[in-house]
């Protein structure tokens, strides 16, 4: 009963770096109008292209037991070798720029547009977490 009532590994691979770029396209908003949320964004961009390599890596691996991927193949270590280059280098290049990516202005008030937005972009990771949780860890 618990899979049949189960999203499907591969649509979920699919979805989660739906939701970062989500998440992303509202946030750039507030950079371009206040400055603000340069280091999120830049994680964003990164954590969504990360997923969209991961989504790929869950397909083509032949790890899964699902009607959308691929059967057996031999790109599953040169896969997990790059994803872990992605976030290494993610981490590092966020680090590195840190400075540069500082926000010009803080929140105002919990009431105010940049508020709003920044919650709404905290929901849409959270949703992409347990999605990824639910799909990597089940």
């Amino acid at each position: 009963m618990g899979r049949l009532l189960a999203w499907d590994p591969v649509e979920n691979a699919s979805l989660l770096p739906w939701l970062t770029g989500t998440a992303f396209l509202h946030s750039i908003m507030i950079q371009e109008r206040r400055g603000m949320l340069k280091t999120w964004n830049a994680s964003l961009v990164l954590a969504t292209g990360t997923l969209a390599i991961m989504g790929t890596f869950l397909v083509r691996s032949g790890i899964l037991d699902s009607i959308h991927a691929f059967g057996a193949s031999t790109v599953g270590i040169p896969f997990l070798v790059l994803i872990g280059v992605l976030i290494a280098g993610s981490v590092a290049l966020v680090t590195w720029r840190r400075a540069a990516l500082r926000s010009e202005h803080q929140l105002d008030s919990l009431l105010s547009r940049e508020a709003a937005f920044l919650l709404n972009n905290l929901v849409l990771v959270a949703l992409a977490f347990v999605i990824f949780w639910g799909t990597f860890f089940r």
